[in-house]
């Protein structure tokens, strides 16, 4: 029986390094993350001992040391912190917040082979449950003991132990995607939200006739184009084949894809700045220029903080194409995620602190403060710039990966995108974008 998805926003992360007690305010700037592979450690030869328990917390063995994906200063950032400060009050136990931001992806690694004293670090979930998940201990029976499966969404939490084989991750601000618009331009022009894709393409004609952009792009989120389009009419497992296989030539599908993006350009519904540096072409959409934009629950409370606009924000599941494997129930999703050091003295604390800031009252505040999903099921109320989204949201029964599969082939992703921003700036006919990566794949 299909599971209902019910959770999830934002990307993250951009540059600063900052070491903050459980008393200090954080300062500075937040964007979005990626990450390198790193050589793991040999697993632990014992089980890390056991903590001292004081009340509904486990007692640190000094302070608890967290690595955030965030930047110090962005909101984020800000609401954890107090957070954190309610934690250190509640439990007695200190905690020093580093704030990474970018950077943590190519820290991880390396700093615990060192040694470095870490109890908790966060990332991009799925990274946290493959990449590095050999550094991360297993947090099953902490869970089982503190409920906390009645407190999450299991469609994460069970890609969590798919990908990394038990919960070596906990899932936190999760993400929907989709086609996100201003409501406002809808309303004016007399459209609905579309279901397919013949429904959209009347969409976007109705909307260039009344002399907005239909649509805008910036190349951050190229392949998310791309994947998704090509997920409609393959499947994301589809899309993984053709990728990791260089089938590009071979399925017909890929030049179908193509060719609905080729007819996207020249019909003009493409912004005449897409695919545009980030976050250039996002920011359209804040100045009344363009209606629509693939992306994700983030992209309002980005899009408000860069331009000051104050718009009725809506969002549609991406449509279902002719002949397609699957339709409007998939859909990408994901979620950051928090771990905790299998080395890490202070497991059952660090654990405990996870729990604070992702379930429960803290996790709607913080949801709240940053126009967020939140992570616990039972905070139900989703931030006013957002609670649009969730109809579409909640529909959803099949879940993507980042970008639908099509970066399943990390040596290919760059030249997915260099080929992507050509088809979609105009640069080159759908066969031309086909051939160029049919040639790349090396087979």
């Amino acid at each position: 029986m299909k599971k209902k998805l019910l959770l999830l926003a934002l990307c993250v992360t951009t540059v600063a390094t900052m070491l903050i007690g459980c008393s200090k305010e954080p300062k500075k700037s937040e964007s979005d993350a990626t990450t390198e592979n790193s050589e793991p450690t040999a697993e632990p030869t014992q089980e890390p001992a056991a903590e001292e328990t004081t009340g509904q917390y486990a007692k640190a063995d000094g302070p608890i040391i967290y690595w955030s994906m965030w930047d110090a200063g962005s909101k984020t950032a800000a609401a954890i912190q107090e957070a954190v400060d309610a934690y250190c009050e509640a439990s007695g136990n200190e905690v020093k917040v580093e704030w990474k931001g970018r950077d943590i992806q190519t820290l991880i690694g390396a700093s615990i082979d060192a040694g470095e004293n870490i109890d908790i670090y966060e990332d991009d979930f799925q990274r946290l449950s493959t990449t590095f998940a050999d550094y991360a201990l297993p947090l099953d029976d902490m869970a089982d003991k503190a409920d906390y499966y009645s407190k999450s969404n299991q469609a994460l939490t069970d890609s969590v132990k798919g990908w990394a084989g038990s919960l070596k991750a906990i899932p936190y601000q999760g993400y929907a995607s989709g086609i996100v618009y201003n409501k406002a331009i809808f309303e004016e022009v007399g459209v609905q939200e579309p279901a397919t894709w013949d429904e959209f393409l009347t969409v976007c004609e109705k909307i260039k006739a009344a002399g907005y952009n239909p649509l805008t792009l910036d190349s951050a989120y190229t392949t998310v184009n791309l994947g998704y389009h090509m997920a409609r009419y393959l499947g994301q497992d589809g899309v993984k084949e053709v990728v990791k296989n260089g089938d590009w030539a071979e399925n017909e599908a890929v030049l179908k894809m193509a060719k609905d993006m080729e007819n996207l350009v020249s019909a003009g519904y493409f912004s005449e700045y897409a695919p545009g540096a980030f976050p250039e072409c996002e920011n359209e959409i804040g100045y009344n220029e363009t209606a629509m934009i693939v992306n994700a629950s983030w992209i309002p409370s980005e899009v408000t903080n860069n331009t000051g606009c104050d718009l009725e924000w809506g969002m549609f599941p991406y449509p279902a194409v002719e002949g397609g494997v699957d339709g409007t129930e998939g859909m990408m999703v994901g979620a950051q995620g928090m771990s905790v050091n299998k080395n890490s003295k202070n497991a059952q604390a660090a654990f405990d602190l996870i729990m604070f800031i992702t379930t429960g009252e803290w996790d709607a505040k913080i949801a709240q403060q940053t126009d967020a999903i939140p992570s616990d099921p039972a905070n139900a109320e989703w931030p006013a710039i957002i609670k649009d989204f969730k109809p579409a949201f909640d529909q959803a029964t099949k879940g993507y990966e980042w970008a639908c599969g099509i970066q399943a082939n990390e040596d290919m992703t760059p030249i997915i995108t260099e080929w992507g921003n050509k088809l979609l700036g105009g640069d080159c006919t759908a066969q031309q974008f086909v051939d160029g990566l049919e040639q790349a794949s090396n087979k």
